[in-house]
């Protein structure tokens, strides 16, 4: 047994230590390895307390008192250290008779092993590869241990060690459990996508799965779908009544969505199954608050602290309610609770208000600027602070404004780099206005912005001159018809004249064609880059439709673009175009994960992070 422990890598090291300390009944807060060592940081629970413990395995055949002291400190109180070695220890006499201090020599790892049946774990790598090329079945303790090692690392936050893990195990068994764990370690990675779809498996072949419903409400709840996240708590109720974290979390749900009667309705059935939970209650006195029963909600919250006395939010739940009753002292004293066990901006700035309602200005203050030194941009401490201070609805509007102007010189400088309007003097105009913005001398900045509006407006109508120009001229050799020579002296009006003139022939030219023939994507897109809407929506093609689309898009009419879209897609199934601009619709509507679905398809992932810049 010694000869294949030096023989194994520190990873494999690693998992047999972590393997042993959960067996020992520890429960792990982190835990790291270097060199030929392993530290975990855990807690063995106990009734009624926990008590801290730092396991430390050494692999080495001689460790010495310096090197015992090197790795501990004995000034830390209320710490119990717990030294395993697979050597012997040297010089630590002095230190075994202390109670804080527990020393394991390769007696007593081995002893462990043996106890706990973790010999299996020494032969783990010819196993598994023996497994993998199916001469060898691998024991079910085999497959419980990686499950568990996958939890323990998703709980510690590792969740790239925990994804690998649990796809070992499911390599050796595709069980239910296994792809459970699955979901929720990829839902951890942000990789929600393939997590729904594994649970949609799992309910496709056994939809009363009320597990699986639960993580799936999880899952949405976390991305926001708060309606399809209580449906799924809905569902998974519906197969076990019995199931409490699914009331709780269908009831924040409803909680969220202010159906506060159905929110009730869910804490009430939890209560049901288990009454010794302060959360619980504490979300019930919030529910029947927003429905006006004041005296219900105060004793719920009572029976939340009644459960456990140092349940912060219930007290300051109370708080709030006695705040709204205007019962100020009341509020104060639960208020003052809550900052005992939470000193945090919500109790503060509370504090700051009830003071306030009192004239208790001094105090209100400084509570004020001890929320400002935790949080420095808290916008509701600064806008209580300066109400506080009698600062002037002159002065802040003065703020407000030059904020604005800021805002609006931004707006225009972007407006210029995309019409790509280039020009020297409006160059200077925007330095001018930013100098007089920061003067506050804000009439002149008004002008000059006016100016720039002038100047930025006069351009893009030249521009566009030239583009109707352009256009015109394109319509005519597409027409066939002779340009003329004063082209460049004729009117806007003379020129839309000329346009359709040219059209029409087109037309002409069109219905001699075979019928159904598709109109030339140029054509459409020299009809979109003319705005001429009529015509376009009366034409059946992909390319007039594409167009219709992205005017709709520009006009922020995202659901009327989608139709669009995907009537473009329709009449041409490998329109990849057409279905890129509708990812985009989909992401300005706001559904990311149809957006994101889209463009996984069209091999376009690295568009979403574009847009979101």
């Amino acid at each position: 047994m010694r000869e294949k422990i030096e023989n194994m890598t520190m990873d494999e090291f690693f998992k047999l230590c972590n393997r042993l300390v959960v067996e020992m009944g520890f429960k792990i807060r982190n835990s790291v390895y270097r060199d030929d060592t392993v530290v975990f940081d855990a807690y063995m629970p106990v009734p009624g307390k926990s008590l801290h413990y730092v396991v430390i395995f050494l692999k080495r055949p001689k460790v010495t008192r310096e090197d015992v002291l090197d790795l501990i400190d004995l000034e830390t109180v209320e710490i119990r250290w717990m030294l395993i070695t697979t050597g012997v220890f040297e010089g630590v006499d002095d230190l075994r008779g202390r109670e804080d201090l527990t020393f394991m020599d390769w007696n007593d790892f081995e002893r462990l092993i043996v106890e706990f049946g973790l010999e299996e774990e020494l032969t783990r790598k010819e196993r598994g590869k023996e497994a993998r090329e199916g001469r060898y079945l691998p024991s079910a303790g085999e497959l419980a241990s990686l499950l568990q090692w996958a939890r323990d690392f998703l709980e510690n936050g590792t969740y790239d060690k925990a994804l690998e893990y649990v796809e070992n195990a499911l390599r050796i068994k595709p069980t239910t459990e296994g792809k459970k764990l699955k979901a929720r370690i990829l839902a951890a990675l942000g990789r929600t996508e393939e997590a729904i779809s594994i649970l949609t498996s799992i309910l496709e072949d056994n939809v009363k799965d009320d597990e699986a419903w639960l993580i799936l409400g999880q899952i949405l709840e976390e991305e926001g779908d708060l309606q399809e996240a209580g449906e799924a708590y809905s569902q998974c109720v519906r197969f076990n009544s019995r199931n409490l974290a699914c009331w709780i979390n269908r009831g924040n749900v409803m909680l969220s969505m202010e159906k506060y009667s159905e929110a009730l309705l869910c804490y009430e059935k939890a209560l049901e199954i288990r009454r010794d939970m302060p959360a619980l209650w504490n979300n019930r006195g919030v529910a029947l608050k927003y429905m006006g029963k004041y005296d219900e909600a105060m004793r719920s919250y009572n029976a939340a602290l009644k459960i456990d006395k140092n349940f912060a939010e219930a007290y300051l739940n109370k708080a709030y309610l006695y705040f709204d009753l205007k019962r100020y002292e009341e509020a104060r004293n639960a208020v003052m609770e809550y900052l005992k066990l939470r000193r945090d901006s919500r109790g503060l700035i509370l504090l700051a208000r009830i003071y306030m309602r009192r004239s208790m200005r001094k105090d209100a203050r400084e509570t004020l600027q001890e929320v400002l030194e935790i949080e420095p941009g808290n916008q509701e401490a600064i806008e209580l602070l300066d109400k506080l201070e009698g600062r002037t609805r002159e002065v802040k509007e003065y703020g407000r404004i030059k904020s604005m102007l800021s805002e609006e010189l931004s707006t225009l400088e972007s407006t210029q780099k995309t019409a790509l309007v280039e020009d020297r003097d409006l160059g200077s105009l925007f330095e001018n206005v930013k100098r007089e913005i920061e003067k506050g001398n804000i009439s002149n900045a008004c002008e000059g912005i006016m100016r720039i509006l002038d100047g930025i407006h006069g351009r893009e109508l030249k521009n566009l001159n030239d583009a109707l120009h352009l256009n015109t001229k394109r319509l005519l050799e597409i027409a066939g018809m002779e340009v003329p020579e004063n082209m460049d002296e004729l009117t806007p009006k003379e020129l839309e004249i000329l346009g359709e003139e040219a059209v029409r022939r087109v037309m002409l030219i069109e219905e001699k064609t075979t019928r159904g023939q598709s109109v030339p994507e140029g054509f459409a897109h020299l009809l979109f880059e003319e705005s001429r809407w009529k015509e376009l929506k009366g034409m059946e093609d992909k390319y007039a439709h594409n167009a219709l689309g992205l005017s709709y898009l520009r006009a922020r009419k995202y659901e009327l673009a989608e139709e669009h879209f995907k009537r473009a897609w329709m009449l041409d199934r490998g329109f990849r175009e057409a279905e890129l601009n509708l990812a985009y619709a989909y992401y300005k509507r706001g559904d990311i994960r149809r957006a994101m679905a889209l463009l996984k398809h069209l091999g376009y992932e690295e568009y979403l992070k574009k847009w979101e810049k």
